[in-house]
């Protein structure tokens, strides 16, 4: 049955207002679903209803596309019990649609645990390049300076693995029978069909993936396995430390262990910060010196020594695109107020 603890998380969700807690708790109450192919069906028959919440037609629009569910769930078995919304309520009311779209997204995922294999493809860049490639499935993977990605000889025959150690964007080609899913340290993402980003380089200090399009679901190794389901536009950091049982205690550096956050909705054809990169533009956005060093060491292959730790909570912000390391420097400099010279591959900022 979908009760109404689910829905009500669902909605919570959709507004923007769940928190951490919640979120895994809708994780395990997705999970633990039996008859998701059954509502799949009925959700993919409301989804084809006209849903107009007008200020008269709103409810009346609900209760129609859920009669539609009720009377197709009928014909296979009991009917679920479904809450019908009254017209004063319309954060309530907006519970079909968000339903519709998370239920619909979610319920496809298959859950198999990982499985140790040796991989026979792999792609590495060296500080200072980038490349692009397409997998046997047709998915398309841009990976980012001083990252590997490999998998097995056998990707696609039963599930589409693959590992990764640093930054990689990736298109994957919708498979229902054969899920996507990413390796790293500290998080596995498992998707069907979408579009998303993800940082794990392991001399940073946390892990990050930012969902474009469709839906994922990360797995928390460090915090019992735990999984998180990603809407787009969301964007999920984990740090890169042993994490308690309480995903929600801060961590040492008074930050918590994992963050959720939801980002500005996008314009058509425009990337966000975090893909920027793929079309060769460095971006920051109120970043520590501390944070970008690592950064432009990987962009422009050359090792960076900080000397100056007197400004180390100024933030920097700022889009570059094509341009020289000593421009960059100069931009940062004007922002930071500190001296740097070159030697060679090496820059002392002081």
């Amino acid at each position: 049955m979908y009760n109404d603890r689910l829905i009500y998380l669902i909605i919570k969700k959709q507004s923007g207002e769940i928190t951490l807690e919640e979120q895994l708790e809708l994780s395990d109450l997705i999970k633990s679903k039996e008859d998701s192919g059954l509502f799949i069906d009925s959700m993919n028959e409301v989804l084809s209803s006209s849903l107009v919440y007008t200020s008269e037609a709103k409810n009346s629009s609900v209760n129609s596309a859920l009669d539609k569910v009720r009377a197709r769930i009928k014909t296979a078995g009991p009917e679920p019990v479904v809450k019908r919304y009254r017209p004063a309520r319309t954060y309530f009311a907006i519970a079909a649609s968000v339903v519709l779209v998370l239920g619909c997204a979610f319920f496809y995922w298959m859950h198999s645990d990982e499985q140790a294999q040796h991989a026979h493809n792999i792609v590495v860049t060296k500080k200072g390049s980038k490349t692009n490639l397409i997998l046997p499935d047709g998915t398309k993977v841009w990976v980012n300076a001083d990252s590997r990605l490999s998998y097995d000889k056998d990707f696609g025959s039963t599930i589409r693995e693959v590992y990764l150690t640093g930054e990689a964007y990736f298109d994957v080609v919708k498979d229902k029978k054969k899920p996507f899913i990413v390796h790293t340290d500290n998080i596995d993402i498992k998707v069907l069909g979408t579009a998303f980003n993800v940082r794990a380089y392991i001399d940073e200090k946390n892990t990050q993936t930012t969902l474009l399009r469709g839906a994922i679901e990360v797995l928390l190794k460090k915090n019992n396995n735990k999984t998180l389901l990603l809407a787009p536009n969301e964007k999920m950091i984990v740090r890169n430390t042993e994490a308690s049982s309480h995903p929600e205690q801060l961590s040492k550096g008074g930050l918590p262990e994992i963050e959720l956050l939801k980002l500005a909705p996008r314009k058509i054809d425009s990337l966000s910060v975090e893909t920027e990169w793929t079309q060769n533009r460095l971006v920051f956005e109120q970043e520590t010196l501390a944070d970008i060093i690592p950064v432009l060491e990987r962009w422009y292959n050359i090792t960076i020594e900080l000397k100056n730790t007197r400004n180390a909570d100024v933030l920097y912000r700022g889009k570059f695109e094509n341009d020289s390391l000593e421009d960059v420097l100069e931009s940062l400099k004007m922002i930071g107020n500190f001296s740097y010279r070159i030697q060679k591959d090496k820059i002392i900022i002081y």
